[in-house]
């Protein structure tokens, strides 16, 4: 499998406790020294289907990612339960972690664990939210969700800079809550938060497009900027600046606070 990064993608499974209710996507060419951040995905629907959005994983993964979506492939076991699942993405992280300090894991001294980020689709954006509050974590954010109704213990907790992706026409109102999310948490005045609204697009937007459409893109240069600290305009130069990609784009929305 491949996207349109430099790195060729093995996708695999493992036995594993820890590690054996998701699907991995890797770069193909790892103890090169390279070390890869660490990337965890929830599902739409919380689906246990590790492939549901494999165009997208892939992608991000063919960039130097090493990607965790929840689910093996093809699973047909029954969704999870709506707003929960964080402990299952940050029990991906433990595995993952604990792999890179094994001298006899394929994934030994190849993974930079101090970069870690989660996201998710639907109910799979709440799954990631789950995870914000984890001290590991150097990022997160939701695509096409967000909490049902004010949480102020949650946006407390958040310690991260925050990724929000949606379409202006969400047909189940994920757009707005996470308007809502944007408003609160930006509201605390200390978290740098953007929030990217595709004019038109509705639930999901293009994530099944080809290497995940324009949702991964913001995604995948998002995580280049936190995770790999690209400033250019593969990572934060695309989404901030006069100059940005999709800050010139009239089809994007585009809310932003407390950026450094």
């Amino acid at each position: 499998m491949s996207g349109s990064g430099p790195h060729q993608v093995v996708v695999e499974t493992n036995p594993d406790p820890g590690i054996n209710e998701g699907t991995i996507f890797r770069p193909a060419d790892l103890g090169g020294g390279a070390k890869y951040p660490i990337f965890v995905w929830g599902q739409g629907g919380c689906s246990r289907d590790g492939l549901a959005n494999e165009a997208a994983m892939a992608e991000i993964a063919s960039h130097g990612y090493f990607v965790v979506a929840d689910g093996t492939p093809g699973s047909t076991q029954p969704n999870r339960e709506l707003g929960g699942g964080g402990e299952v993405l940050l029990a991906y992280i433990d595995w993952v972690i604990a792999e890179n300090e094994k001298p006899c894991s394929a994934y030994y001294k190849s993974i930079e664990t101090t970069k870690v980020a989660s996201n998710g689709f639907s109910c799979g954006g709440l799954m990631a939210a789950g995870t914000a509050a984890d001290p590991r974590m150097t990022t997160w954010g939701h695509t096409s969700s967000g909490t049902f109704s004010p949480d102020q213990a949650f946006y407390n907790s958040i310690h991260t800079p925050v990724l929000i992706v949606t379409g202006t026409e969400d047909s189940v109102g994920a757009d707005e809550n996470g308007a809502r999310d944007f408003e609160y948490i930006s509201a605390r005045g200390d978290i740098p938060i953007m929030m990217f609204a595709k004019v038109g697009a509705d639930h999901g937007g293009d994530l099944w497009a080809r290497n995940g459409g324009e949702f991964t893109q913001v995604n995948l240069a998002w995580l280049n900027w936190w995770l790999k600290g690209d400033e250019s305009a593969t990572g934060k130069g695309m989404l901030v600046g006069a100059n940005c990609r999709f800050c010139n784009d009239r089809t994007w929305n585009i809310s932003s606070a407390n950026l450094p």
